[in-house]
């Protein structure tokens, strides 16, 4: 006989509000939070209060899956927060910076800390790989990866720049979005001479550094010891370009020579950076913007030509502006259009603008704004970059 006794269990959607909004950081992962969203109207409001950093969790458990290359493509994500936290205290920056011999897994942990996501972010993000990441990556293979390697007479005068580089294109992408986002800011206080800056830190060239050895990890950076003795005895031998072989970072050794390190981050970079292919997007992209001729370059005492340090820092800026920034040389595009008054606004100060001070690396100067190939000529020791 069946019970004629009312039922007192209680569902999912009679628990007080202050519970279920505690529900997405009991989830698995950036699905389960998706689907529960999706159940009903309730549920859909207790997961839309989420913190972001509890979104970021849940991504980061999938990113194997939605968030490819992983770490790279959130810790992207993420960068341009780390970098205002760490500009924060000087206590902020140590931690970043001590903790950079385990690579870039040292950056997704300090994101996880520190850092969140919205899904409205999220959303952005995936429709940049349409509009930046995918075309932008492609050319960076026509560059330097596959693509280029295909050119037929290759060896033998197919290319101007031959060389045997290894290479993961996407991660090469997110290297180039990722120093930006993390270090781009710091440009700000050389061109805003009209509000103090004087309160807000910027990083040091000796952070950037670290970043560049560890989190760009090159099988050429890797063979420091015999270089350093060669610069010992020429008297350009700087402590700060020494490795560190962290047992959990990309230079461990799993063997007598083998190292984590797969890729040629570094020389990757640097011969992008330097690539026929590549370069003149950014000219087309300054000209489409209308910011002026080149800064002519500087006549010596000799009367040696020197390349502009003017030059020299409107390329840098341009090419140091993140995820975003990197859509600047998407000709004919929404996000290369907006992109344009600022290509000006920089030229225009820049022009009126003094010199930079630097800061002594070796016998070398490095300018104290963040500056991509100067950061990688100076930490890599590979003999090609001495030629």
């Amino acid at each position: 006989m069946a019970s004629t006794t009312p039922s007192t269990s209680l569902g999912l959607l009679d628990l007080p509000t202050d519970i279920l909004v505690m529900l997405p950081e009991f989830l698995h992962n950036i699905e389960d939070y998706v689907n529960l969203s999706s159940t009903c109207r309730t549920l859909r409001k207790c997961t839309n209060a989420a913190s972001p950093n509890v979104i970021l969790h849940l991504a980061h458990a999938s990113s194997r899956v939605f968030f490819r290359p992983d770490p790279f493509f959130l810790i992207c994500a993420t960068a341009r927060e780390l970098g205002t936290w760490a500009r924060k205290s000087d206590e902020n920056e140590a931690e970043l910076a001590a903790g950079m011999p385990r690579g870039a897994d040292h950056l997704m942990d300090l994101a996880l800390r520190h850092c969140g996501l919205t899904m409205a972010r999220i959303r952005e993000l995936h429709a940049l790989r349409f509009s930046v990441i995918n075309p932008v990556s492609d050319l960076i293979d026509k560059c330097i990866g596959d693509q280029w390697y295909a050119t037929p007479n290759f060896w033998y005068g197919g290319v101007d720049d031959a060389y045997t580089i290894y290479v993961d294109v996407n991660e090469t992408f997110f290297n180039l979005a990722i120093y930006g986002e993390l270090f781009g800011p710091d440009f700000d206080p050389f061109f805003d001479s009209e509000t103090d800056f004087s309160f807000r830190r910027r990083l040091k060239v000796d952070t950037r550094f670290e970043y560049i050895k560890y989190c760009l990890p090159d099988v050429w950076v890797a063979c420091f010891e015999t270089v350093s003795d060669l610069e010992r005895r020429v008297g350009s031998y700087d402590p700060r370009r020494d490795i560190i072989y962290h047992p959990e970072g990309p230079y461990a050794r799993r063997g007598m020579e083998e190292s984590r390190s797969y890729f040629n981050h570094t020389i990757g970079l640097i011969w992008l950076m330097k690539s026929t292919r590549w370069r003149p997007h950014w000219i087309k992209a300054r000209k489409a913007a209308g910011a002026g001729p080149e800064f002519a370059d500087n006549i010596g005492d000799l009367g040696i030509a020197t390349s502009s340090w003017r030059q020299l820092m409107l390329e840098n800026v341009m090419q140091c502006q993140g995820l975003e920034g990197l859509g600047m040389i998407r000709e004919g595009t929404e996000i290369a259009e907006r992109w344009k008054p600022k290509i000006r606004e920089w030229r225009d100060k820049i022009e009126r603008m003094e010199e930079p001070v630097t800061t002594k690396v070796g016998l070398d100067d490095m300018y104290e704004y963040p500056d991509l190939f100067g950061d990688l000529r100076m930490c890599c020791t590979g003999y090609l970059l001495k030629t």
